[in-house]
């Protein structure tokens, strides 16, 4: 193999670096985190905020109960007023009876009137929460949008990082073997790494191993475009 080829083999080395490093740079660029923060931030909100409506409903639940019952209680109450004091009931004893009921019917109307009122409380206080959730939420929303313009921006940057690096690439492997180059894609591929170094001093600076005299010998032999690999790494070697 040719010291050019090799150069050049170097240079298409160079840029796959460059691309995985861009391909990293892209999976991992901060504008990516700040918008899932901002989109779990929303998701939060959204939680509580259903929580709370979940809440409002069963509050509005029994509150409907509760004024179904005083609505039963004063009807009740106007009966049997009207009863003991429409002259049916004469007889002592009926009438404290009845009036009994109606006291006790009384105190029941006002447990259940001071309950309605804990319970519109309640609801109250719940709407503020949602109404200051819907805020905070429209505010989430808006920081995420923006952070979505933002990955958007950095993510195009990037890209057209990558496109330049790529047609670089492509103007390189054009100049070199159908056998280097597929050898050289091999080696990447298998190793995740360095494919090609160089043989200095009979060692390979690919894995720093020094190569036995047999092998130097039958690389100093060698034909110069013929593709040699390091007996210890595989690596494709250029002769220096």
């Amino acid at each position: 193999m040719s010291d050019d080829q090799f150069q050049r083999l170097l240079s298409v080395q160079d840029h796959d670096s460059r691309l995985d490093q861009l391909r990293h740079r892209f999976d991992t660029l901060a504008e990516r985190d700040s918008l899932a923060a901002g989109e779990q931030a929303c998701q939060r909100i959204h939680d509580r905020r259903e929580a709370l409506q979940v809440q409002r409903i069963e509050q509005q639940r029994n509150l409907k109960r509760n004024e179904d019952e005083l609505a039963a209680l004063e009807d009740r109450i106007t009966r049997e007023n009207d009863k003991l004091y429409s002259g049916e009931v004469t007889g002592t004893r009926e009438l404290l009876a009845l009036q009994q009921e109606v006291d006790g019917l009384r105190a029941r109307r006002s447990d259940t009137e001071s309950a309605a009122l804990e319970l519109m409380e309640a609801i109250e206080a719940l709407d503020g929460q949602l109404a200051a959730l819907a805020a905070d939420l429209e505010a989430a929303e808006a920081e995420v949008s923006a952070a979505q313009q933002a990955l958007s921006a950095a993510e195009a940057v990037v890209r057209s990082e990558i496109d330049q690096e790529t047609e670089a690439r492509s103007s390189v492997t054009a100049t070199i073997s159908e056998a280097a180059l597929a050898s050289y894609e091999d080696l990447r591929a298998r190793m995740g790494g360095v494919a090609v170094a160089r043989l200095r001093d009979g060692t390979c600076e690919g894995c720093h191993l020094g190569l036995s005299a047999m092998e130097l010998d039958r690389l100093r032999h060698a034909p110069a475009d013929e593709l040699c690999h390091c007996e210890e790494c595989g690596r494709i070697l250029v002769r220096t």
